[in-house]
């Protein structure tokens, strides 16, 4: 993969957010999705400008995106691309959001990049080549301890006042043991920060592949360790994740392991 097809990739993700930021300045319509969920109008417009300018960046590579996906898989290679992480956020006008664009190959994930377009933040990883933010290398965490950092989790646009569905035992049992716990809305952050070593660790239930597929690779190539939410490995069908920096694997792993994965305890 050349410096120069990286650098159209980078390119792209960065004008899909000055998109978004024309949008939030402007205006834009809101629809409702499922359960909690909403589109906007400046996510369709994201992801039409992605589903070209990556499709022309990988002539004959296919596109699967959060607005348009229809439930299947396309053939290798593929983009995989979150629009707009962080829909709730952007629409309230909370700062906190971002475009997500993993490409696929017949060995899974070999590229992941993440922007943050209000704090002009874009990480980068390709397989075997290292995790960066803004060209500068990343790692993770250097804790060994959970009470010595800050880790994150998300909550399901599924639950309901009667299933929360997902398991709220977990989030109490780290409430106990670490320095804090982040909820800010956006998994394609989350794991990037995870990348980055600003948390320790991150878990979430009941994510999109769109929702992981990038961050995984950043937090891989920055050295942490992840699998799938309760995994024992993290592919783009899993229906959730877990990771955390090395020196803390084992404990975060306990933490998720002695809760028994039942809704009723939400």
């Amino acid at each position: 993969m050349t410096r120069g097809f990286v650098d159209k990739v980078v390119d792209s993700a960065r004008e899909a957010g000055l998109i978004l930021l024309k949008y939030r300045e402007e205006g834009f319509t809101v629809s409702a999705k499922e359960g909690m969920e909403f589109v906007t109008e400046a996510d369709l417009s994201s992801e039409e400008f992605l589903r070209e300018a990556l499709t022309q960046i990988l002539p004959g590579s296919s596109f699967l995106g959060e607005e348009s996906w229809d439930g299947t898989y396309p053939k290798t290679p593929y983009w995989v691309v979150d629009p707009l992480d962080g829909t709730n956020n952007y629409a309230t006008g909370i700062p906190f959001f971002c475009i997500s664009i993993a490409l696929v190959d017949e060995d899974g994930v070999c590229l992941g990049c993440i922007h943050d377009p209000v704090h002009s933040e874009t990480f980068m990883a390709l397989r075997g080549g290292g995790a960066y933010l803004n060209a500068r290398p990343v790692k993770v965490s250097s804790a060994d301890k959970l009470r010595d950092v800050v880790v994150a989790t998300g909550f399901p646009y599924t639950r309901t006042p009667e299933n929360l569905t997902f398991d709220l035992g977990v989030l109490t049992e780290f409430l106990g043991l670490v320095r804090g716990v982040r909820r800010c809305g956006s998994a394609a952050l989350d794991l990037a920060y995870t990348a980055a070593g600003r948390y320790g660790g991150f878990w979430e239930e009941n994510l999109k592949p769109w929702d992981m597929a990038a961050g995984v690779l950043l937090v891989k190539e920055a050295g942490g360790e992840v699998t799938g939410f309760r995994e024992q490995s993290w592919t783009l069908q899993s229906r959730g994740v877990q990771c955390s920096a090395p020196g803390m694997w084992d404990q975060f792993c306990e933490v998720i392991k002695k809760r028994p994965h039942r809704n009723e305890d939400a």
